[in-house]
């Protein structure tokens, strides 16, 4: 993330993120991800993405909010395009659908 000239974050992330590192990190590091939040950029969830993400999710057997961080990605510019998951079917559908990953492989 050093090296990126932008983040950029499905508006759901939001809710995820914040939750994800209160439970694993506690009540100070929720703090510090939520004061860290306005350098996203963010793509809202608006009827385009949610169809797009409703046809993702059958295409390529993800979860609604899996569906949405890749449709949302996918509105983005491609070139210099990075897309950052963990989650092994995620990975599988973002390089299937052309996009750079990291890490290379989830793992």
């Amino acid at each position: 993330m050093e090296r990126a000239d932008g983040w950029f974050m499905c508006r759901v992330g939001f809710v995820e993120t914040v939750r994800a590192v209160g439970v694993v990190a506690g009540e100070q590091a929720m703090r510090a991800v939520k004061n860290e939040w306005p350098a996203f950029g963010i793509i809202e969830v608006d009827q385009s993405l949610v169809e797009d993400a409703a046809t993702l999710g059958i295409k390529r057997g993800l979860g609604s909010l899996d569906s949405l961080h890749l449709a949302a990605a996918l509105v983005l510019p491609r070139n210099d395009l990075v897309f950052a998951t963990w989650d092994r079917r995620l990975h599988t559908a973002a390089g299937t659908e052309g996009l750079q990953r990291v890490p290379a492989s989830p793992g």
